[in-house]
């Protein structure tokens, strides 16, 4: 039996599972091969770079799958150009329905022409809006700003933390006991179990990133997959805490140097950033395939990853596992009282 939660209702899908729109990952292929599995798939804005790129790579999704999918807009000083507008709109144009948004607060961000916020520009449109946060108190703010749903990361997330150092164990409980809109466990997820956990700590659904790139459709290459399969729980390492961006990459002879430099330097990006740009991790990712050749962000639960299946495959897994230990394993602790005796 499917699981049914807020976030399917929400944005009428089968499982409760969200693609992560990682750059130079988030094509067509791959958001439609999620969204065909069932899933949210979603195309990345930063990685399509332009308005005509990423209109283009929509309507190639839209070629591929039926289904929902989404586009997601990472709000960084990079991506804030005289152009972003014309980017935004393009995804309006095309009748987007759904847009993921990741970074500053989608409310305090200004693109409009008449100067409106991103978040008035995409509601405006009859767009539905996930805002990904990093704690608890960033998604109630979201979620006061007018978000319809919140995709809540923490410490264990492959890619930008955040500088909280605030486990999911806490972070989604605490999140359930504040939000009143359906959120999603973002980060650290690639095993059946962990759904079910975030399903009981009041959480809608996940939202995954890592366990995505090692599916057959990913576009990045095979190097990279393998590398994934190879690692295990430890295979990560936090950078950029000392210039205030920490972030989770995969740990290899490259971050480990980044991590000696920073150490070195603290505060200081100038030394380290010749080794962090994303030309490196675009040809590690697209072209190369080795693992040792750039910066790339992965989450923990790469340790729970040992094979390369298709994403209908993972997430056929993935929810069977869940619905198993719901249904089996967790009524067996629930225990009834014995009748009381007249």
């Amino acid at each position: 039996m499917p699981l049914r939660t807020r976030f399917t209702d929400l944005v009428g899908i089968e499982h409760p599972v969200l693609c992560g729109g990682m750059q130079y990952v988030g094509y067509a292929e791959m958001a439609a091969a999620v969204s065909n599995a069932g899933g949210l798939g979603t195309v990345s804005a930063l990685t399509a770079g332009s308005a005509d790129t990423l209109r283009a790579e929509i309507q190639k999704t839209r070629s591929l799958t039926n289904k929902p999918f989404a586009v997601n807009f990472t709000i960084l000083p990079a991506m804030v150009t005289p152009d972003y507008h014309t980017i935004v709109q393009a995804a309006i144009d095309e009748g987007i329905k759904i847009v993921q948004t990741a970074g500053n607060s989608p409310d305090k961000i200004k693109v409009g022409k008449n100067g409106e916020s991103l978040l008035a520009m995409l509601k405006g449109a009859g767009i539905l809006v996930i805002h990904k946060c990093m704690s608890v108190r960033h998604a109630v703010a979201a979620e006061r700003g007018g978000v319809d749903c919140i995709s809540l990361g923490a410490y264990e997330y492959g890619g930008h933390i955040g500088n909280d150092d605030i486990t999911h164990w806490v972070s989604q409980p605490t999140a359930a006991l504040k939000l009143h809109v359906p959120f999603l466990v973002a980060g650290a997820t690639a095993h059946g179990s962990q759904l079910a956990a975030a399903l009981a700590m009041g959480a809608s659904g996940v939202e995954l990133g890592t366990a995505f790139m090692a599916t057959k459709e990913c576009p990045i290459k095979q190097g990279i997959k393998d590398a994934i399969v190879g690692a295990n729980e430890q295979s990560t390492i936090l950078l950029l805490r000392t210039v205030h961006n920490v972030g989770r990459f995969y740990k290899n002879p490259l971050t480990k140097e980044v991590a000696k430099i920073e150490a070195a330097n603290p505060g200081d990006f100038k030394p380290i950033a010749h080794l962090m740009t994303g030309k490196r991790n675009k040809e590690a990712l697209l072209e190369t395939g080795d693992p040792d050749g750039g910066a790339w962000t992965c989450g923990v639960g790469a340790g729970f990853i040992t094979e390369i299946p298709t994403c209908k495959q993972f997430l056929e897994e993935l929810v069977r596992t869940a619905e198993n230990i719901i249904e089996e394993r967790l009524q067996q602790c629930v225990v009834k009282a014995p009748a009381a005796r007249l």
